[in-house]
């Protein structure tokens, strides 16, 4: 998915429907509200109802902007949509770079931690919203790849969103001791020459990093 910083997200809801246009403040208070209770309770202990009473909003607020616990916090802790603006003017190294960088920022992020176990093992069992979450953050980011001969590179883009943002969470959640620079750097020293972007940062070769030997 494309990186969304907390500076980069909108408030809103993902549903829409025709009528009176919504307070956006009411959005953006909930939004807030989930994001302080992820932190106090997580994932599991959150509730609609809690989320309600903290931002003083009544629950058919909240069920009218959003159909689940879960798209609400994703809304929470990703935003409506991602946030594109490090993209723009990108070339292929920087689109990757960021990829890398803001995928880990994103995930080390202290609400989108407490979030993501939780999210994870709900959207398991809901392919339509796993394949919206996937789409609706994928798609647009992978459409500004540029490739190597001019245009778009969309397979390509994909494939380098699924590993960076996926290297991310898993060094967030499970190898946080490993969440370092220079890790990132190894992986960019990585994505960088098998996405057809020639040279490396020196000192950051994968060899170098793990302290491969040629004994």
């Amino acid at each position: 998915m494309a990186p969304t910083t907390s500076q980069g997200r909108q408030s809103g809801a993902m549903n829409t429907t025709s009528g009176r246009p919504r307070d956006p403040r009411i959005a953006a208070t909930v939004l807030s509200a989930t994001r302080e209770l992820l932190l106090e309770v997580g994932f599991d202990r959150l509730s609609v109802r809690a989320v309600a009473t903290r931002a003083g909003v009544s629950r058919a607020a909240i069920g009218r902007r959003w159909e689940s616990k879960a798209q609400l916090v994703l809304d929470a802790v990703l935003g409506v949509a991602p946030d594109l603006t490090p993209f723009d003017g990108a070339d292929r190294e920087g689109w990757i770079r960021w990829v890398v960088t803001g995928s880990s920022e994103l995930f080390r992020q202290p609400e989108v931690r407490a979030a993501v176990p939780g999210l994870l093992a709900t959207l398991r069992d809901h392919d339509e919203l796993r394949t919206a979450l996937w789409q609706n953050f994928a798609g647009p980011a992978a459409e500004l790849l540029p490739a190597e001969d001019g245009g778009s590179d969309t397979d390509t883009a994909r494939a380098l969103l699924a590993l960076g943002a996926g290297a991310a969470m898993f060094l967030s959640l499970i190898a946080p001791s490993e969440d370092t620079d220079e890790m990132r750097a190894a992986i960019l020293a990585i994505l960088l020459p098998g996405a057809g972007v020639q040279g490396t940062l020196p000192g950051t070769s994968p060899s170098a990093r793990f302290g491969a030997s040629g004994a």
